[in-house]
């Protein structure tokens, strides 16, 4: 799901896949890779054919220039060899590995899942979408747009407000409650928002369900053995957390209210 007002803030600049971004950036990291998760890398033949046709995918798209005779005679003898990639896309990779903090996004409606996340680097945020294809989308944006672009990412669209008792969720609390539900219907947005600073041992986590018809906000008691609830909320409270969650973690108000301080 991608909401109309996000694309009016960010920027976007580049499209890379799971196995390209393995080329580019190294293993590791908070995001996911939903494609090459499904790939058998541990098997020699796989994970070679994998980064052959990714590296060819690069160089086919002007991102990497292929290596000098100059560069791979100075490589003998080594386990790489030194590739230079397109300057835009460096840039891309650098700013992401480089931010102090990462806002990310799972995203679950009746037909599909994908993960949003925002890189943040002092007063530059990079967003990254990504599908189950393993499909990478990046856009571009000003920390100041932060909270409102993580608002768009994680509530419905046309969110109403909840109303009614807590409801406590069943088992390990991935599933809705039945009057979740029925009152949204396939209008169900379920996002899990984690804001994760690079010295935060355990970030914090906001589970939210939203649709036309309401909006719950999932919790959980200090005491280990008590069930997590969703509790209904009006979508101006359910923002106003979200906001505030970021201002907080990030450092940068968001530019509505820098506007409101001039």
């Amino acid at each position: 799901m991608t909401a109309g007002t996000t694309a009016a803030r960010a920027v976007p600049v580049e499209v890379l896949t799971d196995e390209e971004l393995a080329i580019l950036a190294g293993p590791g990291g908070l995001v996911v890779t939903p494609y090459l998760d499904g790939q058998d890398e541990a098997d020699p033949v796989t994970g070679d054919a994998v980064r052959r046709t990714a590296y060819r995918g690069l160089v086919a798209r002007g991102i990497l220039e292929p290596p000098t005779p100059a560069a791979l005679a100075a490589a003998v003898g080594e386990a790489t060899v030194e590739l230079q990639v397109r300057e835009d896309v460096l840039s891309l990779v650098a700013l992401r590995r480089a931010a102090q903090a990462v806002v990310a996004v799972a995203r679950t409606t009746a037909v599909t899942q994908d993960f949003w996340y925002a890189h943040v680097v002092d007063d530059v945020v990079v967003l990254e979408q990504v599908g189950h294809d393993g499909l990478h989308r990046f856009a571009l944006a000003s920390a100041t747009e932060l909270a409102d672009l993580v608002v768009d990412a994680a509530v419905h669209p046309e969110c109403g407000d909840g109303s009614g008792p807590a409801l406590a969720l069943d088992g390990d609390g991935s599933e809705p409650p039945l009057e979740v539900v029925e009152a949204l219907g396939s209008a169900l947005l379920r996002s899990d928002v984690v804001i994760r600073r690079a010295e935060d041992d355990s970030p914090p986590l906001h589970g939210l369900f939203t649709g036309p018809d309401g909006a719950w906000v999932l919790t959980a008691d200090r005491d280990a053995d008590a069930p997590v609830t969703a509790r209904p909320a009006p979508r101006a409270e359910v923002e106003a957390m979200l906001r505030a969650a970021v201002t907080a973690a990030v450092g940068v108000a968001p530019a509505s209210a820098q506007g409101d301080a001039r």
